[in-house]
């Protein structure tokens, strides 16, 4: 005879924790996190891409407030004519 499996009531606050997962979290989730070395090149990837845009922005901000007093601005100033 086969034994029957016994569910105790959840409490309260556990049920409203038990939702169905949404179809996109699913997806980012057996896409990118699944396995380890997903995970690892999608860690790096976004890293990597993250600096860049960072880098980028910060150059851009960097150029905007200092505009007329950088090298690259006031070179044609100074340049010798031959």
């Amino acid at each position: 005879m086969a034994s029957k499996a016994v569910s105790t009531p959840l409490p309260a606050w556990l049920k409203g924790r038990l939702q169905p997962e949404p179809a996109a979290s699913r997806f980012i989730y057996n896409t990118f996190f699944k396995y380890s070395p997903t995970y690892m090149t999608t860690v790096m990837l976004t890293a990597t891409f993250a600096g860049l845009a960072f880098d980028n922005v910060m150059n851009g901000l960097w150029d905007m407030n200092n505009r007329g007093k950088q090298w690259k601005d006031i070179k044609n100033n100074y340049a010798e004519e031959d």
